[in-house]
Protein backbone atom coordinates (compact mmCIF):
# COMPACT_ATOMS: atom_id res chain seq x y z
CA UNK A 1 0.00 0.00 0.00
CA UNK A 2 2.38 2.51 -1.08
CA UNK A 3 1.52 6.27 -1.24
CA UNK A 4 5.11 7.64 -1.51
CA UNK A 5 7.38 10.01 -3.51
CA UNK A 6 10.24 10.54 -1.24
CA UNK A 7 14.23 9.34 -2.06
CA UNK A 8 14.92 6.43 0.41
CA UNK A 9 18.72 7.44 0.16
CA UNK A 10 17.68 11.55 1.23
CA UNK A 11 18.14 12.49 4.29
CA UNK A 12 14.99 12.92 7.04
CA UNK A 13 13.03 16.20 6.95
CA UNK A 14 10.66 17.38 10.00
CA UNK A 15 7.80 19.32 10.55
CA UNK A 16 8.72 22.67 10.86
CA UNK A 17 5.23 24.72 10.31
CA UNK A 18 1.89 24.27 11.07
CA UNK A 19 0.87 23.93 15.07
CA UNK A 20 3.81 24.09 17.61
CA UNK A 21 5.10 22.21 19.73
CA UNK A 22 7.46 20.41 16.81
CA UNK A 23 8.63 17.56 17.21
CA UNK A 24 12.63 16.83 17.48
CA UNK A 25 14.35 14.08 15.90
CA UNK A 26 14.35 10.39 17.64
CA UNK A 27 11.86 12.72 20.46
CA UNK A 28 9.21 11.24 22.45
CA UNK A 29 5.74 10.62 20.95
CA UNK A 30 2.89 13.03 22.21
CA UNK A 31 1.37 11.51 24.94
CA UNK A 32 -2.38 10.82 23.15
CA UNK A 33 -0.45 8.26 20.64
CA UNK A 34 0.00 4.95 22.70
CA UNK A 35 -0.26 1.43 21.40
CA UNK A 36 -3.88 1.06 20.21
CA UNK A 37 -6.12 -2.62 20.26
CA UNK A 38 -7.88 -3.34 16.90
CA UNK A 39 -10.06 -6.55 16.10
CA UNK A 40 -9.78 -7.63 12.40
CA UNK A 41 -11.84 -8.53 10.04
CA UNK A 42 -13.13 -11.83 11.58
CA UNK A 43 -14.26 -9.80 15.07
CA UNK A 44 -12.49 -12.02 17.16
CA UNK A 45 -8.82 -11.83 16.49
CA UNK A 46 -7.32 -8.94 18.61
CA UNK A 47 -4.06 -7.02 17.48
CA UNK A 48 -2.09 -3.96 18.68
CA UNK A 49 -0.65 -1.04 16.72
CA UNK A 50 2.41 0.21 18.49
CA UNK A 51 4.02 3.86 17.98
CA UNK A 52 7.85 4.29 17.50
CA UNK A 53 9.59 7.38 17.50
CA UNK A 54 13.36 6.39 16.48
CA UNK A 55 14.80 3.31 14.75
CA UNK A 56 16.58 2.00 17.93
CA UNK A 57 13.33 1.38 19.25
CA UNK A 58 12.49 -1.48 16.46
CA UNK A 59 14.26 -4.54 17.74
CA UNK A 60 16.88 -5.67 14.64
CA UNK A 61 15.04 -9.00 13.49
CA UNK A 62 11.97 -7.42 13.50
CA UNK A 63 13.58 -4.39 11.30
CA UNK A 64 14.98 -6.46 9.08
CA UNK A 65 11.63 -8.48 8.54
CA UNK A 66 10.19 -5.64 7.49
CA UNK A 67 12.91 -4.51 4.94
CA UNK A 68 12.75 -7.72 3.42
CA UNK A 69 8.76 -7.19 3.33
CA UNK A 70 9.53 -3.91 1.46
CA UNK A 71 12.19 -5.49 -0.78
CA UNK A 72 9.88 -8.22 -1.88
CA UNK A 73 7.39 -5.40 -2.53
CA UNK A 74 9.69 -3.41 -4.71
CA UNK A 75 11.08 -6.53 -6.77
CA UNK A 76 7.30 -7.75 -7.66
CA UNK A 77 7.42 -3.94 -9.75
CA UNK A 78 3.84 -2.84 -9.57
CA UNK A 79 2.95 -0.99 -6.46
CA UNK A 80 6.15 1.06 -5.37
CA UNK A 81 8.29 3.28 -7.98
CA UNK A 82 11.87 2.19 -6.64
CA UNK A 83 13.52 -0.32 -8.93
CA UNK A 84 16.54 -1.05 -6.43
CA UNK A 85 15.36 -2.48 -2.78
CA UNK A 86 17.35 -0.96 0.34
CA UNK A 87 19.62 -1.65 2.12
CA UNK A 88 19.06 -2.73 6.34
CA UNK A 89 21.16 0.29 7.02
CA UNK A 90 19.11 3.01 4.87
CA UNK A 91 15.75 1.07 5.47
CA UNK A 92 15.63 1.54 9.33
CA UNK A 93 15.97 5.41 8.97
CA UNK A 94 14.03 5.66 5.64
CA UNK A 95 10.75 4.01 7.66
CA UNK A 96 11.20 5.08 11.50
CA UNK A 97 13.22 8.24 11.60
CA UNK A 98 10.00 10.68 11.57
CA UNK A 99 7.31 8.39 13.29
CA UNK A 100 6.64 4.70 12.86
CA UNK A 101 4.19 1.78 13.80
CA UNK A 102 4.17 -1.69 13.71
CA UNK A 103 1.08 -4.28 13.78
CA UNK A 104 1.45 -7.24 16.08
CA UNK A 105 -1.00 -10.21 16.86
CA UNK A 106 -1.87 -9.55 20.64
CA UNK A 107 -2.45 -6.94 23.20
CA UNK A 108 0.95 -5.12 23.17
CA UNK A 109 0.78 -2.32 25.75
CA UNK A 110 4.35 -0.32 25.33
CA UNK A 111 6.97 -0.79 22.78
CA UNK A 112 9.28 -2.24 25.07
CA UNK A 113 7.26 -5.27 25.29
CA UNK A 114 8.00 -5.52 21.64
CA UNK A 115 11.59 -5.83 22.39
CA UNK A 116 10.66 -8.43 24.94
CA UNK A 117 8.84 -10.37 22.84
CA UNK A 118 11.75 -10.68 20.48
CA UNK A 119 14.33 -11.81 23.21
CA UNK A 120 12.04 -14.20 23.69
CA UNK A 121 12.60 -15.37 19.85
CA UNK A 122 8.74 -14.97 18.64
CA UNK A 123 8.51 -15.66 14.75
CA UNK A 124 7.86 -12.37 13.38
CA UNK A 125 6.69 -13.75 9.80
CA UNK A 126 3.55 -14.94 11.88
CA UNK A 127 3.10 -12.32 14.63
CA UNK A 128 3.25 -9.38 12.57
CA UNK A 129 0.73 -8.13 10.16
CA UNK A 130 2.12 -4.96 9.01
CA UNK A 131 3.87 -1.53 9.08
CA UNK A 132 3.13 2.30 8.07
CA UNK A 133 5.14 5.60 8.41
CA UNK A 134 4.15 9.60 8.73
CA UNK A 135 6.83 12.07 7.62
CA UNK A 136 6.22 15.26 5.56
CA UNK A 137 4.97 15.85 2.47
CA UNK A 138 7.08 18.95 1.55
CA UNK A 139 10.15 20.65 3.72
CA UNK A 140 9.93 23.41 5.34
CA UNK A 141 7.06 25.99 5.28
CA UNK A 142 4.82 22.84 4.24
CA UNK A 143 5.86 20.10 6.03
CA UNK A 144 2.66 20.63 7.94
CA UNK A 145 1.40 18.37 5.21
CA UNK A 146 1.93 14.20 5.28
CA UNK A 147 2.05 11.45 3.70
CA UNK A 148 2.30 7.55 4.81
CA UNK A 149 3.40 4.57 3.42
CA UNK A 150 2.36 1.04 4.27
CA UNK A 151 3.25 -2.21 4.17
CA UNK A 152 1.05 -5.70 4.74
CA UNK A 153 2.46 -9.28 5.20
CA UNK A 154 1.81 -11.88 3.31
CA UNK A 155 0.01 -13.47 6.50
CA UNK A 156 -2.48 -10.26 6.84
CA UNK A 157 -3.77 -10.42 3.63
CA UNK A 158 -7.54 -10.30 3.22
CA UNK A 159 -7.77 -9.72 6.89
CA UNK A 160 -8.58 -5.94 7.10
CA UNK A 161 -5.34 -4.88 8.33
CA UNK A 162 -4.79 -2.62 5.70
CA UNK A 163 -7.98 -1.08 6.69
CA UNK A 164 -7.16 -0.64 10.30
CA UNK A 165 -3.86 1.03 9.78
CA UNK A 166 -5.50 3.57 7.08
CA UNK A 167 -7.82 4.56 10.28
CA UNK A 168 -5.32 4.49 13.12
CA UNK A 169 -3.08 6.54 10.56
CA UNK A 170 -5.99 9.25 10.43
CA UNK A 171 -6.28 9.16 14.10
CA UNK A 172 -2.52 10.15 15.10
CA UNK A 173 -1.26 12.09 11.86
CA UNK A 174 -3.35 15.29 13.37
CA UNK A 175 -2.24 14.25 16.81
CA UNK A 176 1.82 14.57 15.44
CA UNK A 177 0.60 18.01 13.90
CA UNK A 178 -0.05 17.19 10.47
CA UNK A 179 -3.59 19.26 8.99
CA UNK A 180 -3.24 17.43 5.61
CA UNK A 181 -2.38 14.43 3.98
CA UNK A 182 -1.62 13.81 0.49
CA UNK A 183 -0.66 10.25 -1.21
CA UNK A 184 1.59 11.15 -4.04
CA UNK A 185 1.71 8.02 -6.41
CA UNK A 186 -1.45 5.30 -6.26
CA UNK A 187 -1.00 2.97 -8.97
CA UNK A 188 -4.63 2.45 -10.40
CA UNK A 189 -3.68 -1.52 -11.13
CA UNK A 190 -3.55 -1.17 -6.63
CA UNK A 191 -6.97 -1.82 -6.34
CA UNK A 192 -6.92 -2.70 -2.70
CA UNK A 193 -5.30 0.64 -1.84
CA UNK A 194 -7.62 2.87 -4.30
CA UNK A 195 -11.10 0.95 -2.14
CA UNK A 196 -8.85 1.86 0.83
CA UNK A 197 -8.40 5.50 0.68
CA UNK A 198 -11.51 5.64 -1.05
CA UNK A 199 -13.31 4.12 1.99
CA UNK A 200 -11.37 6.17 4.25
CA UNK A 201 -12.47 9.62 3.00
CA UNK A 202 -9.89 10.41 0.19
CA UNK A 203 -10.64 12.65 -2.46
CA UNK A 204 -8.53 12.32 -6.02
CA UNK A 205 -7.46 14.88 -6.31
CA UNK A 206 -5.02 14.47 -9.18
CA UNK A 207 -4.35 11.83 -11.98
CA UNK A 208 -0.62 11.26 -13.65
CA UNK A 209 -0.67 9.65 -16.45
CA UNK A 210 1.34 7.36 -17.58
CA UNK A 211 3.07 7.19 -14.50
CA UNK A 212 4.60 3.29 -14.12
CA UNK A 213 5.92 1.22 -16.35
CA UNK A 214 4.87 -2.19 -14.22
CA UNK A 215 6.48 -5.42 -14.11
CA UNK A 216 3.18 -6.97 -14.94
CA UNK A 217 2.11 -4.34 -17.47
CA UNK A 218 5.39 -4.25 -19.39
CA UNK A 219 3.63 -2.80 -22.72
CA UNK A 220 1.32 0.12 -21.30
CA UNK A 221 2.16 3.05 -18.71
CA UNK A 222 0.23 2.81 -16.10
CA UNK A 223 -1.73 5.82 -14.98
CA UNK A 224 -1.57 7.36 -10.67
CA UNK A 225 -3.99 8.16 -8.38
CA UNK A 226 -2.78 11.64 -6.05
CA UNK A 227 -5.18 11.36 -3.06
CA UNK A 228 -5.73 14.36 -0.70
CA UNK A 229 -7.83 14.52 2.85
CA UNK A 230 -7.72 17.37 5.50
CA UNK A 231 -7.00 15.88 9.02
CA UNK A 232 -9.38 15.90 11.97
CA UNK A 233 -12.91 15.31 12.90
CA UNK A 234 -14.72 12.32 12.33
CA UNK A 235 -15.52 10.73 8.83
CA UNK A 236 -18.99 9.36 8.42
CA UNK A 237 -17.82 7.62 5.45
CA UNK A 238 -16.06 4.70 6.77
CA UNK A 239 -17.81 4.87 10.61
CA UNK A 240 -20.56 3.52 8.64
CA UNK A 241 -19.08 1.11 7.10
CA UNK A 242 -17.65 -0.40 10.17
CA UNK A 243 -20.54 0.29 11.82
CA UNK A 244 -22.55 -2.15 8.68
CA UNK A 245 -19.39 -4.25 9.14
CA UNK A 246 -20.10 -5.04 12.86
CA UNK A 247 -23.81 -5.85 11.99
CA UNK A 248 -23.36 -7.97 9.46
CA UNK A 249 -20.91 -9.92 12.37
CA UNK A 250 -23.20 -9.70 14.74
CA UNK A 251 -26.26 -11.26 12.94
CA UNK A 252 -24.06 -13.85 11.47
CA UNK A 253 -22.23 -15.26 14.44
CA UNK A 254 -24.87 -14.40 17.27
CA UNK A 255 -21.89 -12.78 19.18
CA UNK A 256 -20.85 -8.81 20.13
CA UNK A 257 -18.01 -7.92 18.02
CA UNK A 258 -14.72 -7.78 20.42
CA UNK A 259 -14.47 -4.08 22.15
CA UNK A 260 -18.24 -3.67 22.19
CA UNK A 261 -19.06 -0.91 24.78
CA UNK A 262 -22.78 -1.30 25.94
CA UNK A 263 -23.76 1.45 24.19
CA UNK A 264 -22.34 -0.23 20.88
CA UNK A 265 -24.34 -3.45 22.35
CA UNK A 266 -27.85 -1.68 22.68
CA UNK A 267 -27.24 -0.32 19.17
CA UNK A 268 -26.44 -4.01 17.37
CA UNK A 269 -29.46 -5.28 19.23
CA UNK A 270 -32.20 -2.71 17.71
CA UNK A 271 -30.48 -3.20 14.28
CA UNK A 272 -31.02 -7.01 14.25
CA UNK A 273 -34.69 -5.87 13.98
CA UNK A 274 -34.50 -4.01 10.70
CA UNK A 275 -31.50 -5.85 9.06
CA UNK A 276 -31.18 -9.28 8.15
CA UNK A 277 -28.84 -11.44 6.24
CA UNK A 278 -28.78 -13.57 3.35
CA UNK A 279 -26.27 -16.63 2.19
CA UNK A 280 -24.67 -15.45 -0.73
CA UNK A 281 -24.44 -18.11 -3.65
CA UNK A 282 -21.31 -19.44 -5.19
CA UNK A 283 -19.37 -19.10 -2.16
CA UNK A 284 -19.93 -15.38 -2.46
CA UNK A 285 -20.48 -13.17 0.77
CA UNK A 286 -23.69 -12.86 2.54
CA UNK A 287 -25.89 -9.96 1.54
CA UNK A 288 -26.34 -7.48 4.34
CA UNK A 289 -30.33 -6.60 3.45
CA UNK A 290 -32.20 -3.52 5.19
CA UNK A 291 -36.14 -3.53 4.09
CA UNK A 292 -35.35 -5.33 0.76
CA UNK A 293 -32.21 -3.55 -0.07
CA UNK A 294 -28.54 -4.50 -0.18
CA UNK A 295 -26.74 -3.05 2.03
CA UNK A 296 -23.24 -2.05 0.37
CA UNK A 297 -20.82 -0.84 2.78
CA UNK A 298 -17.47 -1.20 0.30
CA UNK A 299 -17.12 2.60 -1.47
CA UNK A 300 -15.29 0.86 -4.71
CA UNK A 301 -18.84 -1.67 -5.13
CA UNK A 302 -20.46 1.74 -4.54
CA UNK A 303 -19.00 3.69 -7.26
CA UNK A 304 -19.15 0.45 -9.70
CA UNK A 305 -23.03 0.27 -8.64
CA UNK A 306 -23.54 3.53 -9.69
CA UNK A 307 -21.26 3.80 -12.42
CA UNK A 308 -23.17 1.25 -14.58
CA UNK A 309 -26.63 2.43 -13.16
CA UNK A 310 -25.60 5.66 -15.30
CA UNK A 311 -24.48 4.04 -18.37
CA UNK A 312 -27.62 2.66 -18.70
CA UNK A 313 -29.78 5.45 -19.82
CA UNK A 314 -26.45 8.56 -18.60
CA UNK A 315 -29.83 10.23 -16.92
CA UNK A 316 -28.89 12.96 -14.28
CA UNK A 317 -27.75 12.85 -10.82
CA UNK A 318 -31.46 12.62 -9.22
CA UNK A 319 -32.55 9.90 -12.02
CA UNK A 320 -29.43 7.52 -11.29
CA UNK A 321 -29.95 8.09 -7.32
CA UNK A 322 -33.57 6.94 -7.76
CA UNK A 323 -32.71 3.89 -9.55
CA UNK A 324 -29.99 2.97 -7.44
CA UNK A 325 -31.79 3.89 -3.95
CA UNK A 326 -34.57 0.80 -5.43
CA UNK A 327 -32.01 -1.86 -4.84
CA UNK A 328 -29.48 -1.03 -2.81
CA UNK A 329 -28.92 1.20 0.13
CA UNK A 330 -25.81 3.22 1.80
CA UNK A 331 -24.73 6.31 3.34
CA UNK A 332 -24.67 9.37 0.82
CA UNK A 333 -25.54 8.05 -2.79
CA UNK A 334 -26.05 11.24 -4.33
CA UNK A 335 -22.48 11.52 -3.48
CA UNK A 336 -21.73 8.60 -5.40
CA UNK A 337 -23.51 9.19 -8.05
CA UNK A 338 -22.10 12.80 -8.58
CA UNK A 339 -18.63 11.42 -8.65
CA UNK A 340 -19.57 8.80 -11.24
CA UNK A 341 -20.74 10.93 -13.59
CA UNK A 342 -18.27 13.62 -13.69
CA UNK A 343 -15.72 10.43 -14.61
CA UNK A 344 -18.73 9.70 -17.51
CA UNK A 345 -16.41 10.06 -20.55
CA UNK A 346 -19.68 10.01 -22.91
CA UNK A 347 -20.63 13.10 -20.68
CA UNK A 348 -17.77 15.28 -20.83
CA UNK A 349 -18.21 14.52 -24.96
CA UNK A 350 -21.42 15.47 -25.55
CA UNK A 351 -21.80 17.88 -23.14
CA UNK A 352 -18.85 19.80 -24.81
CA UNK A 353 -19.45 22.52 -28.10
CA UNK A 354 -20.64 20.90 -31.35
CA UNK A 355 -18.84 23.31 -33.22
CA UNK A 356 -15.50 24.84 -31.37
CA UNK A 357 -15.03 27.44 -32.76
CA UNK A 358 -18.15 29.13 -34.42
CA UNK A 359 -20.12 31.03 -32.53
CA UNK A 360 -23.99 31.53 -32.94
CA UNK A 361 -25.10 34.90 -34.85
CA UNK A 362 -26.40 36.97 -32.25
CA UNK A 363 -29.47 40.20 -33.10
CA UNK A 364 -28.11 42.76 -30.68
CA UNK A 365 -31.96 42.66 -29.38
CA UNK A 366 -33.13 42.15 -25.82
CA UNK A 367 -36.44 40.69 -27.10
CA UNK A 368 -38.07 39.93 -30.31
CA UNK A 369 -39.37 42.70 -32.59
CA UNK A 370 -43.13 43.99 -31.97
CA UNK A 371 -45.64 41.45 -32.98
CA UNK A 372 -43.55 38.61 -33.80
CA UNK A 373 -45.19 35.33 -33.30
CA UNK A 374 -43.24 32.72 -31.24
CA UNK A 375 -43.86 29.92 -34.08
CA UNK A 376 -41.83 30.01 -37.22
CA UNK A 377 -42.69 29.50 -40.94
CA UNK A 378 -41.90 26.48 -42.94
CA UNK A 379 -41.17 28.77 -45.90
CA UNK A 380 -38.10 30.88 -46.47
CA UNK A 381 -40.51 34.44 -47.40
CA UNK A 382 -43.03 35.93 -45.18
CA UNK A 383 -45.90 37.97 -46.26
CA UNK A 384 -47.53 39.97 -43.40
CA UNK A 385 -50.62 41.86 -44.24
CA UNK A 386 -51.00 45.57 -43.09
CA UNK A 387 -54.27 47.66 -42.84
CA UNK A 388 -54.34 51.07 -44.56
CA UNK A 389 -54.86 52.84 -41.94
CA UNK A 390 -52.16 51.47 -38.77
CA UNK A 391 -48.76 53.04 -38.78
CA UNK A 392 -46.44 50.92 -40.95
CA UNK A 393 -43.98 50.97 -38.32
CA UNK A 394 -46.12 48.77 -36.00
CA UNK A 395 -46.59 46.08 -39.10
CA UNK A 396 -43.10 45.10 -39.78
CA UNK A 397 -43.13 42.09 -37.98
CA UNK A 398 -41.56 38.40 -38.51
CA UNK A 399 -37.78 39.55 -38.69
CA UNK A 400 -36.40 36.99 -36.84
CA UNK A 401 -39.28 34.71 -35.59
CA UNK A 402 -36.86 31.97 -36.23
CA UNK A 403 -34.51 33.44 -33.78
CA UNK A 404 -36.08 30.68 -31.57
CA UNK A 405 -35.57 27.76 -33.32
CA UNK A 406 -32.28 28.26 -34.81
CA UNK A 407 -30.47 24.72 -35.28
CA UNK A 408 -27.63 23.31 -35.43
CA UNK A 409 -27.12 24.34 -38.81
CA UNK A 410 -27.43 27.93 -37.98
CA UNK A 411 -23.83 27.60 -36.02
CA UNK A 412 -21.95 25.50 -39.23
CA UNK A 413 -23.20 27.61 -42.16
CA UNK A 414 -20.45 29.15 -44.06
CA UNK A 415 -18.81 32.64 -44.10
CA UNK A 416 -19.59 32.77 -48.15
CA UNK A 417 -23.25 31.65 -47.75
CA UNK A 418 -23.14 34.85 -45.42
CA UNK A 419 -21.98 37.30 -48.07
CA UNK A 420 -24.62 36.00 -50.62
CA UNK A 421 -27.23 36.89 -48.74
CA UNK A 422 -25.76 39.84 -47.84
CA UNK A 423 -25.25 41.03 -51.36
CA UNK A 424 -29.30 39.35 -51.94
CA UNK A 425 -30.50 41.65 -49.35
CA UNK A 426 -29.01 45.21 -50.64
CA UNK A 427 -29.10 43.83 -54.66
CA UNK A 428 -33.28 44.01 -53.35
CA UNK A 429 -33.03 46.71 -51.87
CA UNK A 430 -31.53 48.98 -54.21
CA UNK A 431 -34.27 47.62 -57.23
CA UNK A 432 -37.18 48.52 -55.86
CA UNK A 433 -39.16 51.78 -56.68
CA UNK A 434 -39.11 54.36 -54.41
CA UNK A 435 -41.99 56.87 -54.13
CA UNK A 436 -41.40 60.35 -53.90
CA UNK A 437 -42.75 63.33 -52.27
CA UNK A 438 -42.98 67.07 -53.52
CA UNK A 439 -43.16 69.03 -50.25
CA UNK A 440 -45.10 71.89 -51.01
CA UNK A 441 -47.85 74.09 -49.66
CA UNK A 442 -50.71 72.54 -47.47
CA UNK A 443 -53.09 73.54 -50.55
CA UNK A 444 -52.11 70.70 -52.28
CA UNK A 445 -52.86 68.04 -50.42
CA UNK A 446 -56.83 69.31 -49.96
CA UNK A 447 -58.48 66.74 -47.55
CA UNK A 448 -55.21 64.53 -47.34
CA UNK A 449 -56.50 61.73 -49.60
CA UNK A 450 -54.09 62.72 -52.48
CA UNK A 451 -51.77 60.14 -53.07
CA UNK A 452 -49.91 61.78 -56.29
CA UNK A 453 -46.85 63.21 -54.52
CA UNK A 454 -45.11 64.14 -57.58
CA UNK A 455 -41.07 63.85 -58.33
CA UNK A 456 -39.98 66.38 -56.43
CA UNK A 457 -37.25 65.22 -53.72
CA UNK A 458 -36.80 61.95 -53.62
CA UNK A 459 -36.93 59.74 -50.83
CA UNK A 460 -33.85 57.49 -50.03
CA UNK A 461 -34.66 54.43 -51.69
CA UNK A 462 -33.91 52.30 -47.90
CA UNK A 463 -36.76 54.42 -46.96
CA UNK A 464 -39.19 51.54 -48.76
CA UNK A 465 -38.95 48.36 -48.78
CA UNK A 466 -39.83 45.87 -50.66
CA UNK A 467 -43.67 48.19 -51.20
CA UNK A 468 -45.05 47.37 -55.09
CA UNK A 469 -48.30 48.35 -56.44
CA UNK A 470 -50.38 46.80 -53.18
CA UNK A 471 -48.92 49.09 -50.68
CA UNK A 472 -51.06 46.93 -47.68
CA UNK A 473 -49.03 44.00 -48.53
CA UNK A 474 -44.78 43.45 -47.78
CA UNK A 475 -42.67 40.75 -47.95
CA UNK A 476 -39.85 40.20 -45.61
CA UNK A 477 -36.97 37.60 -46.19
CA UNK A 478 -35.90 35.62 -44.03
CA UNK A 479 -34.57 32.27 -43.67
CA UNK A 480 -36.68 29.93 -40.95
CA UNK A 481 -34.36 27.48 -40.58
CA UNK A 482 -30.99 29.62 -39.89
CA UNK A 483 -31.33 33.10 -39.39
CA UNK A 484 -29.29 35.54 -40.11
CA UNK A 485 -25.43 36.34 -39.61
CA UNK A 486 -25.25 38.99 -37.07
CA UNK A 487 -24.19 41.73 -40.26
CA UNK A 488 -27.33 41.25 -41.97
CA UNK A 489 -28.99 41.73 -38.84
CA UNK A 490 -27.93 45.05 -38.29
CA UNK A 491 -28.50 45.82 -41.58
CA UNK A 492 -32.11 44.69 -40.57
CA UNK A 493 -32.30 46.88 -37.88
CA UNK A 494 -31.03 50.26 -40.12
CA UNK A 495 -34.14 48.89 -42.66
CA UNK A 496 -36.87 48.84 -39.71
CA UNK A 497 -35.75 51.64 -38.76
CA UNK A 498 -36.25 53.43 -42.23
CA UNK A 499 -39.58 51.66 -42.47
CA UNK A 500 -40.31 53.47 -38.63
CA UNK A 501 -39.35 56.77 -40.42
CA UNK A 502 -41.36 56.47 -43.45
CA UNK A 503 -44.07 55.62 -41.41
CA UNK A 504 -43.86 58.61 -39.74
CA UNK A 505 -43.58 60.88 -43.21
CA UNK A 506 -46.61 59.18 -44.24
CA UNK A 507 -48.55 59.62 -42.30
CA UNK A 508 -47.57 63.27 -42.17
CA UNK A 509 -47.68 63.69 -45.66
CA UNK A 510 -51.61 62.39 -45.48
CA UNK A 511 -52.56 65.03 -42.69
CA UNK A 512 -55.34 67.57 -42.85
CA UNK A 513 -53.17 71.38 -42.55
CA UNK A 514 -55.04 72.17 -39.03
CA UNK A 515 -53.36 68.71 -37.48
CA UNK A 516 -50.24 69.02 -39.17
CA UNK A 517 -49.86 72.93 -37.86
CA UNK A 518 -50.64 71.45 -34.05
CA UNK A 519 -47.73 69.53 -34.49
Amino acid sequence: MPAMLDDPTSPAIYRVSGQPPFPEPYGPLPYEITPKQVTLRDRTTIATIVPFSSPGQVPPHLTAYLCELLNREIEKGDTYPMMDGLALSAFAPYWFANFGAIMVMGDISSPEEITQMEERGVDWAKLCLGSFYVKPNYPGRSSHVCNGGFLVTDAARNRGVGRLMGEVYLEWAPKLGYTYSVFNLVYETNVASLRIWDALGFKRIGRVKGCGNLKSYPDAMIDAIIFGRELGGENEEYQSEERFDKIRYYLKSGAYPAGSDRAEKSRLRSAATHYRLIPGANGEDDKLMLKGKEVVSDPHKQYEIARAMHAQTHGGINKTTAGIAEKYHWVRIKETVSAAIRNCTECKESSGPKNPGIMPPTTGRRGPVPGSTKSSSSSSRQVVTASPDSPMSNTIVGASSAQTGRTEQSLSRSHSDDQQLSQQLGQDLLQQSAPTARMGGNGDYHDGSHTNYGDIGPVDPQLMWQTGQDDTHMQLDGDDKTGVAEDEDSRLREVLGAHAMAGEISSFLGEDPQRQSGR
